[in-house]
Order: C-alpha cells, then sequence, then structure tokens
C-alpha cells in the first residue's frame, strides 16, 4: 500500500499492484495546479478495487488518455498525485503558434489539447513520443499486445479540432509517419468524415524511419478535420506507428 498526503489535506492511498507510468494517462488524472480535480482523482482511485476493476464513474479529463481498460487507470494510481514528469515521453510546456493551417500540427502543445485521441482498443495506449520528425514530439500509436477490441479494424485513433480554410481552393494535406516493422499495419486518413489516404511501411518500402506522404484535397465548406486511424491487424505485435508534422496548405 502506498499513501501520499496531498497540498489540500487529503491523503491518497493506493494498493500498489500496478507499475507506475507517468504517461499521459496519469498527467491527465492529475493535472497539477487544480485542487479540485486532483480531490476527484482521490476519490477514483479510493474506488478502485484490488483486482484493478475500473470504477462506475471515470473523470471524463481522463478517458481520452487512458482509454476504457483498467490497466492504465490502476498504473496512474499507483504514481499518486506526485505532480512530477518522469516519463520519457513527457510533453514539451511550450506551445508554438500555429502553422500551416494545422493547430498543434507538430504535436508540441501540452498534454496534446488540440486534438482529440480515442482508443477503442484495449491492447493499445497513444503518447506524445521524443523525438518527433521535426519539433520534439511526436504522435504514437502503441499496440501492446494483439487487438482485443478494435473498432473496425481501429485501435487508436486522433482527430484534429475544425480549422478555417477557404472553400473550393485546392489544398495539400501533408504529414510523416513511422513503422517500427513493416508488418506494422497501416494508417487511415479521413478529412471531413471521408478516407482519402492509407500507408503502411512497406509503401515507404523501409520501418524505422520517417517518411513524408501528400493528399490533394478541395474542401467544398469552410473548415476541415483531419481523422488518422491507426490499424494494426495480427502479423506483429507489440507494435509501433506515429505521424507528426501535420500540414494543410494551399496547392
Amino acid at each position: 500500500m502506498k499513501c501520499t498526503v496531498l497540498s489540500f489535506a487529503a491523503v491518497l492511498c493506493v494498493p500498489t499492484y500496478a507499475k507506475c507510468n507517468a504517461d499521459n494517462c496519469y498527467r491527465a488524472l492529475f493535472p497539477c495546479g487544480n485542487p479540485v480535480a486532483l480531490g476527484s482523482a482521490v476519490n477514483f482511485c479510493q474506488s478502485l478495487t484490488a483486482g484493478a476493476g475500473t470504477p462506475a464513474v471515470t473523470p471524463s479529463r481522463a478517458t481520452s488518455a487512458c482509454g476504457s481498460g483498467p490497466a492504465r487507470y490502476s498504473s496512474a494510481c499507483s504514481c499518486g498525485p506526485t505532480c512530477t514528469t518522469t516519463s520519457s515521453s513527457a510533453v514539451n510546456t511550450a506551445c508554438p503558434t500555429p502553422t500551416a493551417l494545422v493547430p498543434n500540427g507538430d504535436f508540441e502543445c501540452p498534454y496534446n489539447v488540440v486534438w482529440d485521441p480515442e482508443v477503442p482498443d484495449t491492447s493499445a495506449i497513444w503518447e506524445l513520443r521524443q523525438p518527433g520528425n521535426t519539433g520534439n514530439f511526436a504522435f504514437e500509436a502503441h499496440l501492446l499486445s494483439p487487438p482485443a477490441t478494435p473498432e473496425l479494424g481501429v485501435s487508436v485513433r486522433v482527430t484534429s479540432k475544425p480549422f478555417t480554410v477557404t472553400p473550393n481552393v485546392p489544398y495539400k494535406l501533408g504529414f510523416a509517419s513511422w513503422f517500427d516493422s513493416l508488418d506494422s499495419g497501416f494508417i487511415g486518413v479521413m478529412i471531413n468524415g471521408s478516407p482519402v489516404y492509407t500507408v503502411d511501411a512497406r509503401d515507404k518500402g523501409a520501418a524505422g524511419a520517417w517518411h513524408d506522404n501528400t493528399v490533394s484535397f478541395t474542401p467544398t465548406g469552410s473548415t476541415v478535420t483531419l481523422k488518422f486511424e491507426f490499424l494494426f491487424g495480427n502479423q506483429h505485435a507489440p507494435s509501433v506507428q506515429r505521424i507528426d508534422t501535420v500540414t494543410f496548405i494551399p496547392a
């Protein structure tokens, strides 16, 4: 049992049944500088059973980062509210001015605030990982074991916030992709809900390196939303896919 005394006179005691990983799930569950949110995290963790079950009520701020599986919540709770960043995937506190229309296209903002990650597969997680293709970080989808609950084959997806474009003007979507293996599946791209592109490591001829991708698209409306879906299949697990340097510029 690990007990931590909090600055607002509460004590958190959680069973140490999970390894502490100070990852994005942990940081979302225990946001430093927010006593109210920390208090809700204390209550949440105290409601966890020794069997690492997930309580009925989960702090909504943590669901995107932690997914639906109990293991990551158990890990975050075993860390306790230390408010330190020890993970190799610690997020940069700087948030550059958006360039090439896509906000945070280099994934440098803290806690991935302008993208919405989803993890339908309990065998997968997402992280912001170093190094990126450009800047310090890239978005990573990590399959820990063979897919368990993928949604139409999708283990992880990440969606941008809508951004403004000029209707009926040709644009070019650019992004960098990275795969750890030639058999690690593929990345699908959707623009405004329509599938427009897929890429896998074999398309680029090599794994373990960054490769550029471009997609032509002419929007008919005044906003664009990008979605990247990570599909691993069963050929290679564990497995890692990454994206970075997402741009959307007039062609």
